[in-house]
Formats: C-alpha cells, structure tokens, sequence
C-alpha cells in the first residue's frame, strides 16, 4: 500500500510540472525584434475514449506543440525583410527561403509545457530567437535586397571615443527588419546588414528597444561605454533610417577606430 501511494505521488508530480515563470508570448513580429524572439503558446485537449492518465497527458501536449508549431510559423510569416517584402511573400518567390523559415519553425526550443489532468489541457512554449533568424535568412536574403552606395562623408566631424550607436526612430513609422539600415539623406549607407560584417553573420544583428536607458543597457551587454545618440530624420522605404548630414558624418568619422558598426553595435529606439 504504502509503495503504491508513492507511485501516485510520483506520478502526480510527473503530471505537474514545475511551475517556473510563465513565458512572454509574442504577439506580432515587431514586438519578437524588440523582445528577441518569437514566444508562442499552443494548447492542445487530450482525446475523449478509454486512454490511460498517461496517453491523454502525452497527445494532449503533442496536439498544443502542433498548434505552437502554426503560431510560430504565422509570426514567422509575418517578419519584414526590407521594405514590404515580408518572409512569407519571399518563401513563396524562393525555395531557398522557403526551406530555411521552415527548418527554423521545426527547430523552436520548447521553454515550457503544462498539463492540467482534471480539464485534459496541456499547453507548450515555443521559443525562437531573432538571432537565430537572422542567422538563418540574412545570409539567403542579402543578395535579393537592393544595393545602396557606400556613405562618403561631406565634413568633418568629431569622434569624441564613442563605441557604438542608437538610432532614435521614434515618432516616424519605421518597421524592425532583418535589414534595418542607417543610410544619409543622399541613400548612401552607413549601415547595411547586407555588407559583409554587418548583419551577415548570426551574432551581428542590430537591437530593438523601446527607452534609451534600455538601449545604453543592450550596448553594455554587447561591450559599448559610450554609445553615440543620433536622431533620425526621416524613413524611408518603412526600413531605412536616414540620418542629417551632421548625424551621418558623426557617425562615420566616429567609427574609424572601434568599427562599431561592423560588430553591429547598433540599437534602435522605436515608440
């Protein structure tokens, strides 16, 4: 007897899983660049019919995976490229693509999944980071995004030891991209994903946040004391961040030494 109420114990246990902190889910693609990554819950009911505690708890969870499965591969859809091309209309014009979104969907990492005995409902997190996104697409994109001249400046300008940059783009309708780039009012860029060394490799992809205080934060992180703060002046194309003349020449001149913007030591502030 006493051996037997121990099994139940156990298996009650198995049945709850620790309950740790609930996953933030994403609720669109502009917030998975901000929150760096896709987040997506699906939930699944388990099978009605004589099935043991065990099988109902098992298809249940492989029916919610299934459902987080399609959430994940709807925001997936849904992440710009540059411009208005989004990942889905590019899969639909390339198999590359197309075979590269879908390898990244089937490899989210589960973070969480919860089964609940008495209702039959399970529930699984899915997890992808965007790094592992840009990772996987920016090397099949870049030749398919438009090229833009290299910026060449028209005055000088101090670098005063800065070591990494934030573009404010708040107030202007700029959309988080895989290629977000920093061009000049001429279209002459100063960062462009699609170059080699910008963006072109997996831990070079640029930041999304919504303070300035949290920028200066994601640039510690990434080894930046002193960041340069610029103001955009306009957008372009949904994606560009076109900055003035003396933001655009700051800019350059201030990173001849460190070379910030080839480890992609960029963050951009959105509203």
């Amino acid at each position: 007897m006493r051996k037997l109420l121990l099994l139940t114990l156990l298996f009650l246990l198995a049945a709850f899983p620790a309950h740790g902190e609930t996953p933030r889910e994403t609720r669109d693609a502009n917030e998975a660049f901000v929150n760096g990554a896709i987040v997506v819950k699906g939930e699944g009911a388990s099978p009605q019919g004589f099935f043991t505690v065990a099988q109902k708890r098992i298809m249940a969870l492989r029916a919610a995976k299934a459902g987080a499965f399609r959430e994940t591969a709807e925001i997936l859809d849904g992440v710009t490229v540059s411009g208005e091309t989004t990942v889905l209309n590019a899969s639909a014009e390339s198999d590359v693509v197309r075979t590269s979104a879908e390898g990244i969907v089937k490899g989210a990492t589960v973070v969480k999944e919860e089964y609940d005995p008495v209702t039959g409902i399970a529930a699984v997190y899915l997890s992808v980071p965007m790094q592992g996104v840009a990772a996987a697409l920016v090397p099949q994109f870049s030749g398919m995004v438009s090229a833009v001249p290299a910026y060449s400046p028209g005055m000088n300008a101090s670098t005063a030891g800065y070591d990494g940059l934030i573009v404010d783009v708040r107030g202007l309708k700029f959309k988080p991209a895989l290629f977000n780039r920093v061009l000049s009012k001429n279209g002459e860029a100063l960062f462009d994903p699609a170059r080699t060394g910008q963006g072109a490799s997996g831990g070079a992809m640029a930041a999304y946040t919504n303070s300035l205080t949290d920028a200066r934060a994601i640039l510690t992180k990434k080894g930046s004391a002193n960041p340069l703060v610029v103001k955009a002046s306009a957008v372009a194309a949904s994606t560009d961040a076109e900055l003035g003349p003396i933001e655009a020449a700051a800019v350059f001149y201030s990173n001849q030494n460190p070379r910030f913007l080839e480890a992609a030591k960029v963050v951009f502030v959105l509203d």
